[in-house]
């Protein structure tokens, strides 16, 4: 009953496997992210590690923090966020990193996408509710970046929601970014699956 060649086969298999290695060709082990003290305000402090990045009590405005690594090209990509402290509504997400600039950041202009504590979503001037649950201390946000797909989802502890299908239009060179003020503290991990 050998309807196809042993040989067709296996080059069927290979051709397979050689399809779904070009989509994690460019992830090669669990990024480490860092946060970017490249003009990091005055209000803003990174710890000596690199991974908690806390705003003085004093600092009225949002501040915008990037990651220290470039996320380009295809994979998926997953690092978690843990609310040390909360103090006011805090935004996670992503960023087109060629196009981030802190004055138009500073004019309270919406930038990127990302979740907020207060269970939106928010991308340039649109939002939606995204998740019923608001953000507390000692949560833990995953964002789930698909640069293949270029879809994006967040879990909040483990939980994780449907993909955000309204943004469809992720750059394909993006930074981690978080905006913050008045005393949060933030910790970012490397996401490792249970």
């Amino acid at each position: 009953m050998n309807i196809f060649p042993s040989e067709m086969i296996t080059d069927a298999y290979r051709f397979k496997l050689q399809e779904q290695n070009k989509i994690f060709r460019s992830i090669r082990g669990i990024p480490i992210f860092r946060w970017n003290d490249n003009n990091l305000h005055d209000n803003l402090y990174i710890s000596k590690d690199g991974f908690t990045l806390q705003a003085d009590q004093n600092l009225d405005a949002y501040k915008h923090v990037m990651g220290d690594l470039i996320i380009r090209g295809k994979g998926i990509y997953e690092w978690d966020i843990i609310i040390e402290k909360l103090c006011k509504t805090i935004y996670i997400g992503i960023c087109d990193h060629k196009e981030f600039n802190q004055e138009f950041c500073y004019n309270n202009q919406y930038y990127g996408w990302v979740l907020g504590s207060d269970g939106f979503v928010y991308n340039k001037k649109k939002w939606k509710k995204y998740t019923s649950e608001k953000f507390k201390e000692g949560d833990k946000v995953t964002v789930h970046l698909n640069m293949t797909d270029k879809t994006c989802a967040f879990s909040v502890n483990n939980f994780r929601n449907d993909d955000v299908t309204e943004w469809k239009n992720i750059p394909s060179e993006i930074c981690l970014i978080v905006s913050l003020k008045q005393g949060s503290r933030l910790r970012i991990q490397p996401h490792f699956l249970l």
